[in-house]
């Protein structure tokens, strides 16, 4: 009975270093995610600059510096849902690399050429989370459209309000106008906001969109101001 007793034990043995090194193995052969490839870097700091362009003269971007040495123009999904690998594939041209020497930034865009920028020279900002403390404005505007040549011209104007701390409405008024022809849309929604860090949450009557925020600044030494917003990659301005 003692040996078959010892047996049996052997035997329990056994199965039990069988199983487990079939649940090493299995784990050895899932693919591992690099999450690197995936999430966004450690953030060394928000800016904004201005940027001129066509059809409009002058405009301000936000701009997101990272600790490994990138840089990223922030387009309209908040950081917390950046796929890193995709968004250099789908909009490569928003990917460079930047470092500061001194009090001036360099900021090497895509196509290899450098951008240089310094803060309170009026094409630099520092941009910044939203917090319980800062008191948004009611009312933002964005403006955009120009004079694409050929007579033709174009003209969008978003408007966002904040009625109180949690509801919001907002309204867009856009046209085309040609020599021969003239043509208007307009469109409201309205629904429930959050915003917290440099994230913005959207609640609409069917759907919750996120969007990427941050609060521009003024003065010097510069100082978070809420005359300038940024939803979406987007600036907008107080109506105040």
């Amino acid at each position: 009975m003692k040996v078959k007793h010892i047996a049996k034990n052997f035997l329990l043995a056994a199965i039990f270093i069988s199983l487990s090194m079939i649940t090493c193995q299995a784990r050895a052969k899932k693919p591992a995610r690099h999450t690197s490839n995936y999430s966004a870097p450690a953030v060394e700091g928000w800016y904004f600059r201005a940027v001129s362009g066509y059809p409009a003269a002058i405009s301000f971007e936000p701009v997101v510096l990272f600790k490994n040495g990138e840089y990223f123009e922030v387009g309209d999904e908040p950081l917390e849902l950046l796929n890193v690998q995709a968004s250099k594939t789908a909009r490569p041209l928003a990917w460079g690399k930047w470092r500061k020497t001194g009090a001036t930034f360099y900021l090497t865009n895509n196509k290899g050429k450098t951008y240089d920028y310094k803060l309170n020279t009026g094409n630099w900002f520092p941009a910044y989370p939203y917090s319980a403390s800062i008191k948004l404005k009611r009312g933002y505007e964005k403006a955009s459209g120009g004079d694409y040549g050929n007579g033709t011209n174009a003209l969008v104007i978003k408007k966002l309000t904040f009625i109180d701390a949690t509801h919001f409405t907002e309204d867009a008024n856009g046209g085309i106008m040609t020599g021969a022809a003239k043509a208007w849309k307009k469109s409201s929604n309205a629904g429930t906001y959050r915003i917290y860090g440099n994230t913005i949450e959207l609640t609409y009557s069917n759907k919750v969109v996120k969007k990427s925020f941050a609060i521009g600044a003024a003065g010097s030494p510069p100082h978070p101001s809420t005359s300038i917003i940024f939803i979406g990659g987007d600036a907008f301005t107080d109506t105040e």
